[in-house]
């Protein structure tokens, strides 16, 4: 790992990170059936989500697939949609082709609006030390606060630490917040988070991105959704399906986490052997990851093999395997059946 990405890991391990998420894409939800409408599509409880508060949810096929993954909010008088950019389009796309009677508007209103996060144990002392005391407790709790006479969104959201807050503002004050959160930052340890770090913190947070641990061909019971998914709602594009594989168990594979015996880092794609050597699985990601002392990754694996404590064989190169151990995507630390020679 490089100097600069150890210092900015340990910065959201020990201090604070700063992400800038302004290319994050941002979908205005309007009209007097945005409720009811959103709630038929999405794969998470739209009505009975509290106004100031947000959740994780999905869009699917019929066929019960995801299409994309988002974080919504709901204020008075509008829904909101936090996105990746890579799946604002298509999203958009799926969304009006389903508007038909309903009074529902939606404005892509991303380049209107940029999105800071901050990560990690100081989050907190800085963000009351620039809007006061009074902060969201609960995670995706909003609560509007001001910075410079200009109301921006204030949320909770631990994400890559145990401690997070991320704040979605009009574009005329981030240069000036950015400064503000810079310096007052500074004597707190804060450090700006590149790709490479927040890479390795969001797998050992046993976070799945789109787009490389799944996409259009997964089943969201495959990548182990379930806070994206209500099952009490009512109907949605893709809910009978869900329905139907979680009562069931009715999905061959399981996203899973593995943590592997030295230092070798597996590419995206590599099989995931038992103990006869017949494939069993695929990895998708994978990092060295500081915490565990060694690398970890995740990867797809047939159900029979899909539980905590199982050792499997990991292909690092062309012939080349090392054992693993197979974990609940890290977020426990039990004692770990692999042995690496420096120890965790």
């Amino acid at each position: 790992m490089q100097q600069e990405t150890q210092e900015e890991y340990q910065a959201v391990r020990t201090a604070v990170g700063f992400l800038d998420l302004s290319d994050r894409g941002k979908i205005e939800v309007t009209g007097q059936d945005r409720v009811t409408f959103l709630h038929s599509m999405i794969s998470n409880d739209v009505k009975e989500l509290p106004e100031w508060a947000g959740r994780y949810g999905l869009f699917l096929t019929a066929r019960g697939r995801i299409i994309s993954d988002f974080f919504y909010y709901r204020f008075p008088d509008e829904l909101m949609l936090d996105i990746s950019p890579d799946l604002l389009a298509r999203t958009i796309e799926v969304l009006e082709k389903h508007i038909i009677m309903d009074q529902v508007s939606l404005r892509n209103v991303s380049k209107e609006r940029n999105h800071f996060s901050l990560q990690g144990p100081a989050a907190l002392e800085l963000v009351q030390g620039l809007f006061g005391a009074s902060v969201p407790a609960q995670q995706y709790a909003v609560q509007e606060v001001t910075w410079q006479d200009t109301t921006l969104l204030l949320i909770r959201k631990d994400e890559l630490a145990e401690c997070g807050f991320e704040m979605i503002l009009p574009q005329q004050i981030a240069s000036s917040l950015q400064g503000a959160l810079r310096e007052r930052g500074s004597s707190l340890g804060l450090r700006e988070i590149g790709r490479e770090a927040r890479n390795i913190l969001r797998l050992e947070a046993g976070i799945p991105w789109y787009g490389i641990d799944m996409n259009e061909n997964r089943y969201p019971m495959e990548a182990r959704l379930e806070e994206a998914i209500s099952l009490t709602k009512g109907c949605y594009v893709g809910q009978e399906v869900v329905a139907k594989a979680t009562h069931t168990g009715g999905v061959s594979n399981l996203l899973m986490g593995l943590r592997l015996k030295g230092d070798r880092i597996p590419p995206t794609d590599s099989a995931v052997l038992n103990g006869q050597g017949k494939q069993i699985g695929t990895v998708t990601s994978a990092v060295f990851s500081p915490r565990w002392n060694c690398p970890i990754a995740f990867a797809y694996l047939k159900r029979a093999f899909a539980s905590p404590g199982e050792l499997c064989q990991v292909e690092v190169a062309e012939g080349e395997s090392v054992s693993a151990e197979v974990v609940d995507r890290f977020k426990k630390n039990p004692e770990s059946r692999i042995q690496n020679p420096e120890g965790a």
